[in-house]
């Protein structure tokens, strides 16, 4: 098998692109701004309500082969990391509103070369959601799609998002009762499962040393039985917090971390996030192991550190993981123009750990 080998001009920019990001910018800032409003403080851009904080460490898999061992996976190495759980909306609604998930992984101490975007320079960030595939094609997509429904999303009352996440669910199953899928519909409206056991992708591709791929990472056996129904009976607001939490009370989630290399650059696009690639022609295969013991997966004080003075951003990035492609290169902008927005409203300062000790319980 022939893997596409990265080279620094892989990426297609549209001439227009810097002015398409300015307004995604825009548009965030003005989402966090109408947030700040209606809640009283700033929150994340996006998945602004965290269901489970929770400390681990990725152990990367040893004698790997050559287009496998690549940047910080090139090695067996051991890192600390951190993961936070958290729906997609820009706000913290009822989880009622069952719709986009997503796991951010912030590995520590991560030696080498970071990103020219990043503002961080001992971590790698791993943003991923639960869908393999991003619900548009590239920035000026996103910013169409955006400006019609996340953005409104303050505007909105909560009981009118409730139920136009139960009508997207029901559409949704209809669809996929046919073999048909809308990833729109699923961005606002999915059966609402245990967080824990879902697997998560990095939906766009990244740099892999050499090659490139998309990233995932995959629940084992032992946690999906460990959690046990996968669909959650929502019975308040806070469910998915109250069932992450009684997970890591009893259990350790494990996960396998595992990459895609493009073999085809036709069939497995550098620009386009809408487009799965073949797993036929190109299947997932392991790299690492993402261990997340028993502990308590919630605390006032950790809350607060996670989501005031931490933040996950494509762009705290080894330049041997450079995250590619339209959608990524918008992602990292707006993420830092959020995130200096929410820290200044909330007159919090950055953290960026270099151990689990310096995070609270």
């Amino acid at each position: 098998m022939t893997f596409v080998r990265y080279r620094p001009d892989i990426e297609t920019i549209a001439e227009d692109e810097a002015h398409t990001i300015s307004e995604i910018r825009r548009v965030m800032l003005d989402l966090s701004a109408l947030v700040r409003a209606k809640h009283g403080m700033a929150m994340k851009g996006t998945h602004a309500k965290a269901v489970g904080l929770v400390k681990g460490r990725l152990i990367v898999e040893r004698e790997l082969p050559v287009e496998l061992a690549q940047g910080l996976f090139a090695r067996g190495s051991t890192y600390e990391a951190l993961v936070r759980y958290a729906p997609g909306p820009p706000e913290k609604l009822s989880d009622k509103a069952s719709g986009q998930r997503g796991m951010s992984i912030k590995l520590l101490g991560v030696e080498g070369a970071h990103v020219e975007e990043s503002d961080e320079k001992s971590t790698q960030d791993f943003v991923l959601a639960v869908d393999p595939v991003f619900n548009a094609a590239d920035a000026k997509s996103f910013l169409k799609l955006f400006r019609l429904t996340g953005a409104q999303s303050p505007r909105v009352s909560e009981g009118g998002i409730i139920a136009g996440s139960r009508i997207a669910r029901g559409i949704e199953a209809a669809l996929e009762a046919v073999g048909l899928e809308s990833a729109n519909l699923k961005f606002i409206g999915r059966p609402p499962r245990h967080p824990v056991s879902d697997p998560y992708y990095s939906q766009a591709p990244i740099r892999y040393g050499d090659y490139i791929v998309k990233l995932a990472v995959f629940p084992s056996n032992d946690t999906l039985e460990n959690a046990g129904e996968q669909n959650v009976d929502v019975k308040d607001d806070e469910t998915f917090r109250h069932v992450t939490e009684s997970y890591f009370q009893t259990f350790e989630a494990v996960y396998d971390v595992k990459v895609q290399l493009c073999t085809n650059l036709s069939n497995m696009p550098i620009e386009d996030a809408s487009v799965a690639w073949s797993e036929a022609e190109s299947p997932y295969r392991k790299v690492a192991t993402l261990i997340l013991p028993r502990q308590q997966a919630f605390s006032v004080a950790r809350q607060a550190y996670f989501d005031d003075r931490l933040a996950f951003n494509p762009a705290h990035a080894l330049e041997a993981h450079r995250p590619l492609g339209s959608i990524m290169r918008a992602r990292m902008d707006a993420y830092k123009h959020t995130t200096a927005y929410r820290r200044d409203c909330n007159n919090a300062a950055p953290a960026e750990p270099t151990s689990l000790a310096e995070v609270p319980d």
